[in-house]
């Protein structure tokens, strides 16, 4: 495979010259991804992000991979870095719900959501101003419907906010069998990190829409993650899953409805999230937009 002379050259300078190279599929974001492997057996993984794009910042990334390994969890090594480009660990290709490991899999990423939380959020732009928030306005552009979301919010009890991976889904977590405890889950896509709602990650991880977990299973994860809660924390857990999981799924479903490429099942599927929701009174702001929505 020929690739761009600028990373070519950079691969040499970092003492990678002439690998064998994999693409990986890409995700939905700017960025390209190769494997890499030399001939004595070492491999890593090429990361190429050419334009300054929130939420895919390789200088974040580098600087919070260190943030992630200094409180004991498994974010990929740097090896090289240069602007636009970044040679790191690479973490293989065995997510979370792979089925031979999903159980522990989904287990240990949830006890690592208790050190996740903790790790220090200098730095961090506050889930309210940053732009992931923001995509809130492809499900509408009515200046109405943000409004309707800060009153629901009002109506629930403040809520701490944490350290937040803000993409917290199996595809970015790999199992590294041979790590022990929480460090066995490889953490991957954390550069968009910001200070959010301490449920935001849980529900990532749990309401995924491109994933059918079975409703016992998911309940057990929840359990797992309500029982390492702060005391104080444990009595807002359940009204704040539901706000977040609500708010989650609109986004996801203004941004994917109309797409072509989108997976067939994803928007009824996402549809059918959003409606049970919905049912919980302090959500009762957003109703009419979703109703709105279903009669369009």
């Amino acid at each position: 495979m020929t690739l761009d002379p600028v990373i070519s050259d950079f691969l040499a300078r970092a003492g990678w010259p002439d690998p064998a190279i994999v693409p990986i599929t890409p995700d939905w974001s700017p960025r390209h991804f190769w494997r890499l492997a030399r001939a004595d057996g070492a491999r890593a993984v090429l990361i190429h992000a050419p334009m300054a794009v929130p939420g895919h910042s390789l200088d974040d990334f580098a600087r919070l991979a260190q943030v992630l390994r200094g409180g004991g969890l498994s974010a990929p090594a740097i090896f090289a870095q240069e602007p636009g480009l970044l040679l790191v660990e690479d973490f293989g290709d065995t997510p979370i719900d792979t089925p031979a490991i999903e159980g522990e899999g989904y287990a240990t990423a949830i006890d690592a959501l208790a050190v996740l939380r903790v790790l220090p959020t200098d730095g961090l732009v506050a889930y309210r101003d940053g732009y992931i928030y923001k995509k809130l306005a492809l499900f509408s552009d009515d200046p109405a419907w943000l409004a309707a979301w800060e009153a629901a919010k009002a109506a629930l009890p403040p809520c701490p906010s944490v350290f937040a991976h803000m993409d917290y889904k199996a595809g970015n977590l790999h199992w590294l069998a041979a790590r022990a405890d929480v460090a066995r889950v490889g953490i991957l896509d954390f550069q968009a990190a910001q200070c959010a709602p301490f449920t935001y990650d849980v529900v990532n991880l749990l309401e995924d829409a491109r994933r059918n977990l079975d409703p016992a299973f998911k309940a057990q994860m929840k359990q797992r993650f309500y029982d390492a809660l702060p005391d104080d924390w444990k009595p807002l857990f359940d009204a704040w899953y539901v706000f977040m999981a609500a708010q989650f799924h609109a986004r996801v479903l203004g941004q994917v409805r109309g797409q072509a490429n989108a997976a067939p099942d994803i928007v009824p599927r996402l549809e059918h999230y959003l409606a049970a929701e919905l049912r919980h009174g302090a959500l009762a702001p957003i109703r009419p937009f979703f109703d709105a929505l279903l009669r369009g």
